[in-house]
């Protein structure tokens, strides 16, 4: 038993010592498809930031876990018609976030690793707004707001591919998929469609969507 916890110590010992400290950004689209994330990049104003911490394992694994400051959002637009008025809406939640990468790749000539990677995350979401724009004229601004903690958890599931440089630069992209609503639902656990000229209707529809998406992300480790 004593063997086996010195093992173990000493394996920890060994990954806390070769762990990276780093700093991560980059964008959060609204967008589902990657072709569309892409076309539409010069209107993306999501973004994420934060810290990220990578444990090098044996057989090209890595764990990197991060924390950070990630600002999710929908929108919605319809032209005007018989049923429905000229509006935009556009919801927007920040939400701290971790999630963790557990990546696989291979070091080419110590220079480039190229990987794979699994990266659950759980948040909290800590700020939001909604933007309304009726037809022009009507422009209205809300803060999001929820009843308690529980309405405020997001979680969800992410795959994507990267590349390391040197063993210090990261560039990564990946799709996610939130798990969870952030501002509640209906009594059923759903959000139903509408048929209304009240932009409030597609601003709730707005916020039960579960926001899933594309991220582009660079990272420096020292």
């Amino acid at each position: 038993m004593k063997k086996l916890i010195f093992v173990v110590a000493a394996a920890l010992v060994a990954v806390s010592a070769s762990a990276q400290v780093g700093v991560i950004a980059g964008i959060t689209s609204t967008k589902s498809d990657y072709k569309e994330a892409w076309a539409s990049i010069n209107e993306v104003t999501q973004y994420h930031v934060g810290a990220t911490l990578k444990f090098p394992l044996p057989f090209g694994l890595a764990v990197q876990p991060s924390v950070i400051y990630n600002v999710k959002g929908t929108s919605i637009e319809a032209l005007k018609g018989e049923d429905v008025s000229a509006f935009k809406t556009d919801s927007k939640t920040g939400i701290l976030e971790v999630p963790v990468q557990v990546q696989w790749g291979v070091s080419i000539a110590d220079v480039v690793r190229p990987y794979v990677f699994a990266e659950p995350f759980v948040g909290v979401a800590i700020n939001g707004e909604n933007k309304v724009d009726l037809a022009g004229l009507v422009d209205t601004e809300d803060k999001a707001e929820w009843d308690n903690l529980k309405d405020r958890i997001e979680y969800g599931f992410g795959v994507g591919v990267g590349v390391e440089v040197l063993s210090h630069l990261q560039v990564a992209v990946r799709y996610f998929w939130n798990l969870g609503g952030l501002y509640g639902t209906d009594d059923e656990g759903n959000s139903k469609p509408v048929a209304s000229t009240n932009p409030k209707d597609y601003v709730n529809i707005a916020q039960n969507q579960k926001v899933s998406g594309v991220m582009a992300s660079v990272a420096f480790l020292f």
